[in-house]
């Protein structure tokens, strides 16, 4: 599912959906010193404050968006694991599994992954919409329906 086509999912299950204006977004790219690819542009606008009990308890959010790449760092150096330059770190949960993508991989990059059991960061999905699509099903969503 694209960004627009989990937008209008979630809209038809009643979640509220709360996106950034393009001044968030322009602050939030100027924090990291960034440009973020189209395809978490999308998200950010469409549901980047808020989406109900969508990715409920993960840190994905504007507000969360500032504060989860030091703690990310600061637990891969307790590895000896460092986070490449270009990464944006945008999904965290309790602490101990983090995702990013590389700005530079396109419109729609590919998502990695660090779980802390594991000591190690992978590719998770081939595209952020595909990391989207899946937190559905994670957040309880039946997308039969």
């Amino acid at each position: 599912m694209d960004i627009h086509s989990i937008t209008q999912y979630l809209l038809r299950q009643k979640m509220k959906l709360k996106g950034c204006s393009i001044s968030e977004v322009k602050r939030l790219e100027c924090n990291f010193d960034l440009k973020f690819p189209p395809a978490y542009k999308e998200f950010l606008y469409s549901m980047g404050k808020g989406a109900g009990k969508y990715m409920q308890g993960s840190s994905v959010f504007l507000n969360e968006l500032y504060i989860i790449k030091p703690d990310f760092v600061d637990l891969l150096s307790d590895h000896g694991l460092s986070l490449p330059d270009n990464a944006f770190v945008f999904w965290a949960h309790q602490g101990y599994q983090f995702a990013f993508f590389c700005i530079d991989e396109g419109y729609n990059p590919p998502v990695y992954f660090y779980y802390e059991g594991d000591i190690s960061i992978e590719k998770k999905e081939d595209s952020l919409t595909d990391f989207f699509t899946n937190q559905l099903l994670m957040s309880g969503f039946d997308l039969e329906r």
